[in-house]
């Protein structure tokens, strides 16, 4: 591979010229990378380009000619030019996996090293980055959209030369089968496929010309091109030229559903019931899903997926996380607070919890110095570069397994192609140092503090805001009085009913069983309200996923476990439930606990309801069941 040195912008050197002039170029430094958002209607992200990226950091150098011009240039002084003149990235990254999913905030992309050798990688990482990983994001959308049936990539005549050499990579690494760019399959290793344009067919006396000529030169198991004149006769001459054995048609123009159905029939009367069917024209995720129904064998897509479906970039941003004050400092946490720009400080190390079917749940990081998490959190980021030698080198092959793999632990709706908000998105989850083993036998349960549960959400109640308040103020007071503190969230699936839970489309809630939307995963009406402070909180809950559910009891924590099981395991005898709403989750999750063989008592003031009357029958019915419920 040539010297990478020179992609990059010119201010990534001028940075590093007055750094080095300063003394500050040796100052231990972390940068990260990560997206603030996913492209509008997005749901997810998938990495791609970390393969590329790793190798190019590697020949990150420049030559004695290269110097000599950036010296002229103005870009840099004699002493920055010998420090490039000598350099090679010598610092560590870690990141996430290529393949791998992502979400808002996601700390993708970890370079750690001294703040000169750091810096100058910004353009580089970026560059490859956001191109690779916005294609494999459309591309891994149209590979579901596309239920199983294969997909060729054939944008190379779409985007700059070496760009489509890339997209080739990035859509197979997401589930494409194949290629039509040679480059790709020579470099990576990707299979290309391929066999005539229309100009073929021109250059034909006859189409029949046409076709017995490319069956004579690839077998009779090739794609023929039926739609240059006239499709049913192209279809017919096919047959005709290639037997019943032809291996496929392809169709590129018209109304795809009603030609492929067309062809289909023709096909089986003229006995060719094994020839496949291949549709091309501008298709993208949303054009292959409205073809689900029709009989389609496989796809050829190139404009929408060289360009990323129209969302070329994936908006990642580079940015500096923390610094040490001279060699030898301890790192110290920095941050933008720029307005709609900002960032979290500090190294991170993120998680992921997944439910008892496998599914993704959660993402969130925690400060590089804070204590490890519970059993059942997997960290996402794996070693990439260590001293500057890279340790982290899968095949495409396995890169393209992982991709599929990771994919499948996404819901269904989370999949979806329709625009929706991102299904998850990360961020800091404050940890408390780990204590010694409380001897106490009571846990506190917080039910459902969320935006959507509190004044101004879509079930906002009445006086949520200062119960949230409240019940800080009883954790920051007591949260040593516990052995444990519990927080259940509904956490209910975008774009379904979760089991009758929500309104159906076109009628109303009642108010009883059926509901408006609420708390969906990965949106912010199921964040906690921020009057509500986590910090003591030793174990989440989410309920409700793809099902109606109001106790807290009918959740799993971060690893799958119930919450009757991790009281009883902790020794809990006592159980304190406070938070919304007082006639339903919170009414819910007391009468469980009574029933689980806890002690249970209904914290005064810590509640809110839906309505007086119904809060008070929910009251009367708890004090009957054996909860202590104060007046």
């Amino acid at each position: 591979m040539d010297r990478t040195g020179l992609l990059t912008d010119r201010y990534e050197l001028t940075m590093l010229d007055s750094f080095v002039r300063d003394g500050s170029a040796s100052r231990p430094a972390v940068f990260e990378a990560f997206a603030r958002r996913l492209p509008e209607g997005r749901r997810y992200g998938m990495l791609a380009g970390l393969g590329r990226l790793l190798t190019a950091v590697e020949h990150f150098t420049f030559d004695a000619d290269e110097l000599a011009w950036l010296q002229a240039e103005g870009v840099i002084g004699d002493q920055t030019a010998r420090y490039l003149a000598e350099f090679r990235f010598g610092g560590d990254i870690d990141g996430y996996r290529e393949g791998d999913l992502y979400f808002p905030g996601s700390p993708i992309f970890t370079v750690t090293g001294t703040l000169g050798e750091c810096v100058v990688l910004e353009t580089l990482v970026l560059s490859i980055l956001n191109h690779d990983t916005a294609i494999a994001s459309a591309a891994a959308r149209m590979v579901d959209a596309a239920q199983g049936r294969p997909i060729i990539e054939m944008g190379g005549r779409r985007t700059h030369e070496e760009a489509a050499v890339a997209t080739a990579r990035a859509a197979y690494l997401a589930g494409f089968a194949t290629t039509s760019n040679l480059a790709a399959g020579r470099r990576y290793a990707v299979p290309t496929a391929g066999t005539a344009a229309h100009a073929f067919t021109l250059a034909h006396d006859t189409e029949a010309d046409a076709f017995r000529s490319q069956v004579e030169a690839l077998g009779v198991g090739t794609t023929l091109l039926v739609d240059t004149y006239d499709i049913a006769e192209g279809i017919r001459t096919a047959v005709e030229v290639a037997g019943t054995g032809l291996g496929a048609i392809r169709i590129d123009s018209g109304d795809l559903a009603e030609e492929s159905h067309k062809a289909r029939v023709l096909l089986d009367s003229l006995g060719a019931t094994g020839t496949r069917i291949v549709v091309t024209s501008d298709l993208d995720e949303f054009v292959i899903a409205a073809l689900a129904d029709a009989p389609i064998d496989g796809y050829g897509v190139g404009t929408r997926v060289a360009t990323g479906s129209g969302h070329p970039t994936a908006s990642m941003v580079y940015k500096l996380v923390a610094i040490a004050d001279g060699a030898g400092a301890p790192l110290r946490p920095v941050a933008k607070k720029s307005k709609d720009k900002g960032s979290v400080g500090g190294r991170k190390r993120p998680f992921r919890t997944y439910d008892e079917q496998g599914l993704l749940v959660a993402e969130w990081f925690t400060t590089a110095d804070a204590p490890p998490p519970g059993d059942g959190a997997r960290p996402v980021q794996v070693p990439l570069v260590r001293s500057g030698e890279v340790v982290h080198r899968p095949t495409l092959g396995e890169v393209r397994d992982f991709a599929a793999a990771t994919l499948a632990t996404l819901p269904a709706e989370a999949r979806s192609v329709s625009a929706g908000a991102a299904y998850l998105t990360t961020t800091l989850r404050e940890e408390t140092p780990m204590a010694p083993q409380s001897s106490s036998t009571k846990a506190l349960v917080v039910v459902d503090v969320q935006n959507d549960f509190v004044e101004g959400g879509s079930l906002g109640v009445t006086g949520g805001r200062e119960v949230a308040r409240r019940i800080s103020e009883h954790l920051a007071a007591h949260a040593t009085d516990y052995a444990l503190v519990a927080a259940s969230r509904d956490w209910h699936r975008a774009g379904e009913t979760n089991g009758g839970h929500f309104h159906e489309p076109g009628q109303d809630p009642d108010f009883v069983s059926t509901w408006p939307v609420h708390c969906v995963q990965g949106e912010t009406g199921s964040d906690y309200a921020p009057e509500l402070t986590t910090g003591a909180v030793t174990h989440h809950v989410v309920k409700g996923m793809g099902e109606p559910a109001y106790s807290a009891f009918e959740g799993v924590t971060e690893t799958g476990e119930r919450l009757a099981d991790l009281l009883h395991a902790a020794g809990v005898t006592e159980v304190d439930v406070t938070g919304i709403a007082t006639d339903y989750c919170v009414r819910a999750t007391a009468l469980d606990a009574v029933k689980a063989g806890f002690t249970v008592r209904l914290l005064d003031g810590l509640h809110a309801g839906v309505a007086p009357d119904s809060s008070a029958a929910a009251l009367d019915e708890l004090a009957a069941a054996g909860v202590e419920v104060a007046r």
